[in-house]
């Protein structure tokens, strides 16, 4: 039980009172601490707040939570995550294994408190990877994940409160924001410069990967390169013309999210030109690939495109191409047509002026 007391002094003929906090199990002073105020309002304040934090405490212990850093409570979580039917993504993943490297991470989890949260995006803004708000954002969400269900999943003494408390500041700051959306599209003659030098690429003698093969399939399937690399040959039904994409992305989890979509254009025939080596149509890492097309981009001047942009520039085309956005989103998997057309399509205004055109000829 914890209890504090209050004395009145002089400080140089100036009254000032000094509050002690003492706790005591058993007869046995388990915890002292005293502190001096100017005034006898905030003496009381003071350790009224310490004394509650103690009783908060105590009844925890009583509850048989334990003390955890945040470190260790990310790796613990991370190892539950791995074990469950919904395991972490890249993301996800990635970003636990960043924050454990920051001082944070030596933090018991049930003393953090705000401030420590604004510093450690102040760390992660000044470090040489110098990641966006954005970027700072989700780390900030993934530490108050894990605060979040430390208690409930762990038995961990921890809460988000912490986190909540700093947002305001972190807003301030203009340490965490939201991501820039894209737009990003293939430009003039870029997707006949891309295929020329994938073609080069894919032709070489080190090279094993079918760049413009996984390429073209792209653009048609509308599929992020992880599905494209995930294709089986068992899930190819040539009589429908279309293949099972298993473990789609989903908010409420890939594991067991299938979804069966049209094989359009000649993707059919470019499914059959791969070799039957395995299980796989395309048995390689997906890593891989998009470092492949980072590197063919920076060699032939294309600056701006990311290799998930082809999902956009694959969408949009179906669109312009007069497939209404319920079809597109049987292709691209979207259940909420907003996301697919404020970021997965963007008509150009070529496209436009050639229907105008198409229109006033006939």
């Amino acid at each position: 039980m914890a209890h504090y007391t209050i004395r009145k002094r002089f400080r140089a003929d100036q009254p000032v009172f000094c509050a002690s906090v003492i706790q005591k199990n058993k007869g046995i002073i388990t915890f002292s601490k005293s502190k001096t105020h100017s005034s006898k309002t905030a003496a009381a304040k003071w350790a009224k707040n310490l004394v509650s934090q103690l009783e908060i405490n105590e009844a925890m212990n009583h509850l048989g939570l334990k003390e955890m850093t945040l470190g260790d409570l990310i790796n613990e979580y991370m190892i539950r995550k791995e074990k469950s039917n919904r395991p972490l993504g890249r993301t996800a993943s990635y970003g636990y294994k960043t924050i454990i490297k920051y001082p944070i991470a030596e933090l018991v989890s049930s003393k953090i408190q705000s401030h420590d949260i604004v510093q450690f995006c102040l760390q992660r803004k000044n470090s040489e990877h110098n990641p966006s708000p954005a970027t700072i954002s989700i780390d900030v969400s993934l530490i108050r994940k894990v605060l979040r269900i430390g208690k409930s999943l762990l038995g961990v003494h921890c809460n988000q409160q912490s986190v909540i408390e700093a947002y305001q500041a972190l807003y301030d700051l203009r340490l965490i924001g939201k991501s820039t959306p894209r737009n990003r599209r293939l430009e003039c003659n870029e997707y006949n410069k891309l295929l020329n030098e994938l073609a080069k690429k894919t032709e070489h003698h080190c090279n094993q990967i079918p760049y413009v093969s996984i390429f073209e399939v792209s653009l048609l399937t509308c599929l992020r390169i992880s599905e494209v690399t995930s294709l089986r040959w068992s899930d190819l039904n040539l009589a429908r013309k279309t293949i099972l994409v298993r473990d789609r992305k989903n908010p409420n989890g890939s594991r067991g999210n299938h979804d069966q979509i049209p094989l359009l254009g000649n993707a059919i025939e470019i499914l059959l030109l791969q070799p039957r080596t395995c299980d796989l149509i395309f048995p390689y890492k997906s890593r891989s690939i998009t470092a492949g097309f980072r590197r063919t981009c920076k060699k032939i001047g294309i600056k701006g495109l990311r290799y998930h942009d082809l999902r956009r520039e694959g969408a949009s085309r179906l669109i312009e191409a007069g497939y209404s956005i319920e079809e597109v989103a049987t292709i691209t998997g979207h259940k909420d047509m907003n996301v697919l057309w404020q970021v997965y399509t963007k008509i150009t205004p070529d496209h436009l002026v050639e229907k105008d055109m198409l229109n006033k000829s006939k």
